[in-house]
């Protein structure tokens, strides 16, 4: 549900709230450890919608073999489909992200 906060209800109560006073092109998104691999998450699911993606000490690839809490976190939010999980995975998402339009 915080995805579908940041993305989507939040930017609209702060337009709703301060009209013309928001620039809204000029957003950005920024987090720490967890909220830091989130707002990378966001700003690369999103792009269009951030002038600059900020992550402070990030997790890094949950969806590697290697990482063991990664898997049993996505499992249990996604299911089993690991193709799926790498729309919540920063660095697959970088791997796969063509830069600026």
């Amino acid at each position: 549900r915080m995805y579908d906060y940041v993305v989507s209800e939040l930017p609209s109560l702060l337009a709703a709230e301060f009209g013309d006073k928001l620039d809204t092109s000029t957003a950005s998104v920024m987090g720490h450890s967890m909220g830091g691999h989130g707002a990378m998450v966001v700003g690369l699911n999103n792009a269009a919608n951030y002038k600059s993606i900020s992550a402070f000490a990030p997790i890094a690839n949950p969806t590697s073999p290697d990482c063991p809490w990664g898997q049993k976190a996505l499992a249990g939010y996604l299911g089993d489909d690991k193709e799926a999980w790498k729309k919540y995975d920063a660095c697959e998402l970088i791997k796969a992200h063509a830069g600026p339009k």
